[in-house]
């Protein structure tokens, strides 16, 4: 049986943010390339800030424990923070989010939080095309294939 540590446990059972938005800046979704779980995520902003963020998930305690975790770190953020930076610095950065505070994830189960990250980045970009701030929107697209890297750690343990 897979040991998940007590953050996990309590994230899952007790996830922060479920829900959906009524006309949200920023939606997205995404089917995990490595489980299938699906999350989507959507987003409340108003001058540049992360006001509201909700998610719905079909998916493991991780899964939802990712998004439960990421929901809560980025409200209040300010977008163009979020995205100072290299791009390596900005997946790490947005990746930490959720690791810092889950801790220690069993490796056959690394893949899951970035696909809360990636879902992130589709709904920031999706809202900065709609905003006209097409320069940054085209980086948080370019930001993608990056987080696809993380989906491989852990893979060669399962």
């Amino acid at each position: 049986m897979l040991e998940l540590n007590e953050k996990i446990k309590e994230h899952f059972r007790n996830p922060q943010n479920v829900g959906e938005i009524e006309n949200p800046e920023g939606m997205g979704a995404i089917n995990n390339p490595v489980c299938g779980d699906t999350t989507k995520l959507y987003l409340r902003i108003k001058n540049g800030v992360v006001e509201d963020a909700k998610f719905l998930s079909f998916g493991c305690a991780v899964t939802i424990a990712s998004a439960s975790v990421f929901t809560e770190k980025i409200k209040g953020k300010e977008i163009p923070k979020l995205f100072l930076g290299t791009d390596e610095e900005v997946v790490q950065r947005l990746m930490s989010l959720i690791e810092s505070e889950l801790g220690e994830i069993p490796p056959i189960k690394l893949h899951c939080p970035p696909a809360t990250v990636q879902v992130f980045l589709e709904s920031i970009s999706g809202y900065l095309e709609k905003e006209g701030k097409i320069e940054l929107s085209s980086r948080t697209k370019s930001l993608i294939p990056k987080i696809s890297e993380y989906y491989k750690r852990g893979v060669e343990k399962e």
